[in-house]
């Protein structure tokens, strides 16, 4: 668990990890905050936080729009 004391050093931000290192911390800090830990489960929120925000401004949840069906008339010919 050498990995969980880096992120109790204040100066430690979630925003200056590699995305790596940032996945591994929050999955660990998940499974310490499952064990029942309350200050594991505010750090695994804001890990994951970050991670959430890094997807979202990469732009990688952008999806390619809608094909437009092929327009019909709003009636129905008999």
């Amino acid at each position: 668990m050498g990995r969980i004391s880096a992120m109790s050093d204040p100066s430690t931000l979630p925003a200056s990890l590699e995305d790596e290192e940032l996945q591994n911390l929050a999955s660990a800090w998940r499974i310490r905050a499952m064990q029942g830990d309350h200050l594991a489960h505010r750090m695994a929120q804001a890990l994951e936080a970050e991670q959430r925000r890094r997807i979202r401004d990469s732009g990688l949840q952008m999806l390619p729009p809608a094909a437009s069906p092929v327009s019909a008339p709003w009636w129905k010919f008999w």
